[in-house]
């Protein structure tokens, strides 16, 4: 969230900088820009420019590193057999959780994530529930299946399954009228 409101507050910056550069190039004596600059050669004004061309550049180096890291950092799920090891990739085993989720009855709309922990995997769920079925049930139901399709189809146990209750969906079931 903190990455998001940075990057925001940047690109809105270099936007206006931007502007303002293109306003220069098309008209130099309209732009009040020049006029700020040139009080800018004292001191303090060299320690303005200074500083905020330090954290333009420390952002930038921020964002770029935050756009080519990859999230969890490419973590897999090792399962060792007979013949060798299985890297399986936690974004699968978010498919295959998100698989599940939604084929329970109730479940409207679904999003996971799966993290990595000593004691297993830690499945996060967030749902969208129809109301004409019962929270607990649906949840209880959604846990139990996320966590032995999980074992059965990858191998490695889940050490939690959380489930995040959303919203509640306002949509009736719609019939489709042949």
């Amino acid at each position: 969230m903190l990455d998001r409101m940075v990057l925001t507050l940047y690109t809105i910056s270099l936007a206006i900088i931007s502007f303002m550069m293109v306003l220069f190039a098309a008209a130099p004596d309209w732009v009040p820009v020049v006029s700020w600059l040139d009080g800018a050669r004292g001191t303090s004004g060299r320690l303005a420019i200074f500083g905020a061309g330090l954290i333009f550049f420390l952002v930038s180096v921020r964002l770029i590193i935050f756009a080519f890291s990859r999230r969890g950092g490419g973590q897999a799920v090792v399962h060792e057999t007979a013949l060798g090891d299985v890297r399986i990739a936690l974004d699968a085993v978010e498919n295959l959780v998100r698989k599940v989720a939604r084929g329970i009855k109730g479940v409207r709309d679904i999003k996971g994530t799966v993290t990595r922990t000593q004691g297993g995997l830690v499945v996060e769920l967030r749902a969208v529930i129809s109301p004409e079925v019962s929270i607990p049930d649906v949840s209880e139901e959604m846990q139990s299946a996320v966590k032995s399709y999980v074992r059965r189809v990858v191998g490695v146990e889940v050490a939690e399954v959380r489930l995040h209750v959303e919203n509640i969906s306002n949509e009736s079931t719609r019939r489709r009228l042949d």
